[in-house]
């Protein structure tokens, strides 16, 4: 019985949602040069939402998170009209590394860092 009860539980384990809620620092390099933005985000279950901030304003962040595969995106005006962009990477304790991408512009590599946890 207790060996059912250990397979369950570890074989449960690579289905868990990795935690991302807190404030990140992320860079990323795409066609158009290099970036950062802060983002906050909020986690409930697999469903994020939150904010990113830069230098043109603050934009709302909607996103999901699968084990350690998280994707957000956001949308910041761009010559009259709403830029798409999409974070996509791999979640390892307080790193992300993947790619981002900006619709109709191209895509680039993607690192943040978690510089504090929600209370």
């Amino acid at each position: 019985m207790l060996s059912v009860l250990m397979t369950l539980l570890v074989s449960a384990l690579p289905f868990a949602q990795a935690d991302v809620a807190g404030n990140w620092r992320v860079e990323f390099v795409v066609p158009t040069g290099e970036r950062m933005v802060m983002m906050t985000i909020n986690q409930k279950g697999s469903a994020l939402s939150g904010r990113v901030v830069n230098e043109d304003g603050e934009f709302p962040v909607e996103g999901k998170i699968a084990g350690d595969q998280v994707t957000i995106q956001w949308s910041v005006p761009e010559q009259g009209e709403q830029l798409l962009i999409t974070m996509a990477g791999t979640v390892q304790g307080d790193d992300i590394n993947g790619v981002a991408r900006l619709s109709g512009v191209g895509e680039g590599s993607l690192y943040a860092r978690r510089l504090s946890r929600n209370p």
